[in-house]
């Protein structure tokens, strides 16, 4: 059983082409994720940000809770001083 020359090219030219699709798949590939790893990083500074926003939501949160008590605590004190005082 032999091969004819014409066979063996076509065979080698579809080789070469399987080759090159492959190279351009593992471009696409490696390309593909660089922009994974892109906005992956952009995602995890964006988390950042938002854990940082809350983070003084809360702690100006707990800034004015305290507020409120002691205005709340003056308020008291204040009311007991002017009913004794008369």
């Amino acid at each position: 059983m032999t091969i004819s020359n014409d066979r063996l090219d076509r065979i080698e030219a579809t080789l070469a082409k399987l080759a090159h699709d492959l190279g351009q798949m593992r471009e696409e590939q490696s390309q593909m994720r660089r922009e994974q790893n892109e906005m992956r990083s952009e995602q995890d500074r964006g988390r950042k940000w938002e854990d940082r926003t809350w983070d003084v939501i809360k702690w100006v949160g707990g800034i004015s809770a305290a507020l409120s008590i002691s205005a709340a605590i003056a308020l008291v004190g204040l009311v007991i001083r002017l009913s004794l005082s008369q």
